[in-house]
Parts: structure tokens; C-alpha cells; sequence
């Protein structure tokens, strides 16, 4: 994602331990603090190695669906927060196929990328941008962001394991302990960056993120940004999931660089 708070934590689709890591298991029974600190360190081993076998884990993946339930406070003039909810949907076949739709109670959009064309859909406008475009799926992403100011959602996925996203930004880095998200045995880490605290739930059978949780500290009243997984290793995608046909109801619009396709309240 990139998310309203152009965040760039330590993610991209981009750790997690498997249930019987050695680091997990010291996670859960900590070495006692050294009698001149009373402090754990700011920033666990453990933690950052759990971060980067995820990274590597995603890294890894050639042909996947996710699909995320997400839900973004904003906070009004007033201190007052208001949660919107919805669901953001990517399919990605490496190098360069590259499938996402946000649907939201206050946008819904479709991102198209054959290898070969980018397409912007506004299913609620009937509006369609399309631009050549060459390149991994990755460098789609940074593309549509700096050339047409597009933000991906959870963009971070993409970044977590590369120089875009490096774990020396992470100021404070714990291991929470184990934890269960729905049937999914995970391990629980919590970091903070700067502005950000940022919690990340790892399933330890597939070490893909399966929860994440991120807390605005620039604001005092915090709001966060939730996202909970549902992925989808195995199942095979054809070319077709990442070309857009409009149908006769559709319209083309240009996009240029340094702006953003707009969409009108439903």
C-alpha cells in the first residue's frame, strides 16, 4: 500500500518463522536483562530476522492472489475518527502481470498491467486510462506513483525485502509472542519507524503476513490502518485476469504525468 501516509515500513508483498524456529522459541522464553540494564534492546534479533525471512518468503512468489479486509480510520477537525471499510484484491504473475481492485466505501477502482499496458478502471464512472508501459510488476508500482500519482494499495508488499524498504529504518523491533489470527498459528511483532508504530501478524507454516496494523503517531488520536490476509499460492492465473476489455458503456480518459485519474462521489 501505498498508504495515505506514504509509508515505506519495512514492506513490500513482502516474514515469519515456522513453528519450530529456534528464534521463536527464545522469543518465548527470554534470556534475563544483564544486571546493568533493566531494559530489553530497542530493536530484537529476533524480530528483525523473523522480518526478513518473511521479506525473502515473499520475495519468493511467482503466482499469487491475496485478498485483504482493510479498514482506515480518518480523523475530522472536530478529534473525532471515522472508520471506512473495504476490500483490496491483487493477482500477480512474475515478472510483469499485474492485476489490483480496491473496492471501499469511498472508492473502487481496477489497476490492469499486461506486461505491456497500464489501465486505470473507475467502475463507478465508466471511465478507462490506458499507457504503455514496460517493466516488472514492482517497477510498475513505483512508476505509477512517481509519473501519475497513483497510489497502490498496500503497496508495501512490494517493497518489504528490498532497498526500498531496509530494516535499518526500524528504530524498535519486539517478538510478541505466539498468536492466532482465525485458525492460523502466527508469531506477533511489533515495530515502530519513524511516525509509525506497526504490528505484523506471520503465519508460521507459510511465513506470508496474515495481519497488519498501522498507527499514525504524527497524529495524537493515532488512527490506523488495518489489513487482514487471505492468500492464494497454488492456484494458477491466465493472461486474461490482467487485460481490461471495456465494454460499450466504458469511456476512454487520458492520464497524465503528475496527476490522477478522479472519481466522483457514487
Amino acid at each position: 500500500m501505498r498508504h495515505q501516509w506514504q509509508l515505506i515500513i519495512v514492506v513490500s508483498l513482502a516474514a515469519a518463522c515456522a513453528a519450530t524456529s529456534t528464534w521463536a522459541q527464545g522469543a518465548q522464553a527470554p534470556t534475563p536483562p544483564q544486571e546493568s540494564s533493566n531494559e530489553s534492546p530497542a530493536v530484537e534479533p529476533a524480530a528483525i530476522h523473523a522480518i526478513d525471512d518473511m521479506a525473502k518468503k515473499l520475495r519468493s512468489l511467482k503466482t499469487f492472489s491475496v485478498t485483504a479486509d482493510i479498514t482506515d480510520e480518518e480523523v475530522f477537525e472536530s478529534g473525532q475518527k471515522v472508520t471506512y471499510g473495504g476490500t483490496v484484491t491483487y493477482k500477480i504473475k512474475a515478472p510483469n502481470h499485474f492485476f489490483a481492485a480496491i473496492d471501499s466505501d469511498r472508492k473502487q477502482r481496477s489497476f490492469y498491467y499486461d506486461g505491456s499496458q497500464f489501465t486505470v478502471y473507475a467502475p463507478r464512472m465508466h471511465y478507462y486510462a490506458r499507457k504503455p508501459m514496460t517493466g516488472s510488476v514492482s517497477q510498475l508500482v513505483e512508476a505509477a506513483q512517481q509519473d501519475y500519482g497513483i497510489d497502490m494499495p498496500l503497496a508495501d508488499l512490494f517493497y518489504w525485502g528490498t532497498d526500498k524498504a531496509p530494516t535499518s529504518s526500524i528504530e524498535a523491533a519486539t517478538v510478541i509472542g505466539p498468536a492466532r489470527i482465525g485458525k492460523t498459528e502466527c508469531d506477533h511483532l511489533l515495530m515502530r519507524q519513524s511516525g509509525v508504530d506497526w504490528q505484523v501478524w506471520i503465519s508460521r507454516q507459510t511465513l506470508l503476513p496474515i495481519k497488519l496494523i498501522i498507527a499514525n503517531l504524527d497524529d495524537p488520536t493515532q488512527p490506523e490502518y488495518r489489513a487482514t490476509f487471505d492468500w492464494d499460492t497454488s492456484t494458477a492465473l491466465t493472461d486474461s485476469a490482467f487485460s481490461f476489455n471495456p465494454t460499450p458503456d466504458d469511456h476512454p480518459i487520458k492520464i497524465d504525468e503528475g496527476t490522477q485519474t478522479k472519481e466522483a462521489s457514487p
